[in-house]
């Protein structure tokens, strides 16, 4: 018997933004650099007589400034799913990817994040435990001598509650050593397993991972804890690969009526400070500086209602490390940017 279409639905969405920025990121340089992007979302989704729900989705990008004559389709996804179970092919995370969380920032969790290739992911719940399995197929490696020969990326999430504790484990397969073209020139993955559990005690969340792969393994803690408008963050990894040296964090965050400000600190005594400030009237300005004060920025934008709003920033790298001119926590471009942007 074949199950019938309860409902039907097709959506669009999209962004735009149109602007023009001052510097060239490459090198600091003035520059007259006028920009725009577009991006156009259809998702198809159907509601089945069985419980499931069979949806599709892709997202068209058009390339800058060439009026649409180069179009890109990306993040293609199909899926078949119900509120236990599912099947997603596409542009969709790995397994593990989706199970694990890092505790703190741990050297040795390098999970493999999909980026490009197709996926194929299978969802399950058994006995209370969300199950995910994946495999990742990938052909754009290399033409190094000798060339990657493995392109199949398998993956392992687990994912569930025992009384009051959360859990997460997660496993990938090893694969080529050899620099994969679609995944941004990255080592591909290495043999990784990782644990975390979490809960909640005296109103502090607790949260304690263990993951490790080749090159070694890392153990970390990490408490965050509330006080009224204030919430503190702060985590400790041991690493226990040859030479390595433990990793900690420290974040403060203060969010009370039109302000927000945000304090980040880590071992290697670099410091990050954010201040947001709702002006009223659809006015927010936000401020900050990170990697030690090397990199600064300032944005103001105005909302102009309908999904329209505008904005003008200022960001200056100055040890010029921002390689992909995102600059601060609100990726603003290097130099003096105005920018209108669409969304609907």
């Amino acid at each position: 018997m074949t199950a019938g279409i309860a409902a039907a639905e097709v959506t669009f969405s999209g962004t735009a933004n149109f602007g023009y920025n001052d510097t060239d990121h490459t090198n600091g340089a003035s520059a007259s650099n006028p920009f725009s992007d577009m991006d156009l979302n259809i998702a198809f989704s159907k509601e089945l007589d069985n419980g499931y729900t069979a949806a599709a989705s892709v997202e068209l990008d058009y390339a800058d400034g060439n009026q649409g004559n180069d179009i890109t389709a990306t993040d293609a996804l199909i899926s078949l799913t119900n509120a236990d179970s599912g099947i997603h092919y596409g542009d969709t995370k790995h397994a593990a990817e989706n199970a694990w969380s890092s505790v703190g920032s741990m050297d040795n969790d390098a999970f493999r994040a999909a980026d490009g290739e197709m996926v194929t992911r299978a969802d399950m719940t058994l006995g209370g435990a969300k199950v995910s399995v994946s495999l990742g197929d990938d052909t754009n490696l290399t033409t190094a001598t000798p060339p990657g020969t493995e392109t199949d990326y398998m993956s392992l999430g687990i994912t569930g509650t025992a009384g009051a504790f959360t859990y997460a484990l997660a496993a990938q397969n090893a694969n080529t050593a050899w620099l994969d073209n679609d995944d941004n020139s990255a080592a591909s993955q290495l043999s990784t397993t990782g644990v975390r559990v979490s809960t909640t005690w005296g109103g502090a969340t607790v949260a304690l991972g263990h993951s490790t792969n080749n090159n070694g393994g890392s153990t970390g803690v990490e408490v965050s804890y509330p006080m009224g408008a204030l919430t503190t963050t702060a985590s400790y990894v041991a690493e226990d690969a040859t030479g390595a040296k433990a990793n900690w964090d420290v974040k403060v965050v203060y969010a009370e009526g039109a302000m927000g400000v945000t304090v980040a600190t880590d071992e290697s005594d670099d410091w990050n400070v954010d201040v947001s400030y709702d002006m009223g009237n659809g006015m927010n300005l936000f401020i900050g500086a990170d990697d030690g004060v090397e990199d600064t920025y300032a944005g103001l934008s105005y909302d102009l209602g309908g999904g329209a709003s505008l904005l003008a920033s200022y960001a200056d790298d100055n040890d010029n490390d921002d390689s992909d001119d995102e600059v601060g926590a609100k990726d603003y471009k290097e130099g003096m940017t105005f920018q209108l942007s669409f969304a609907f």
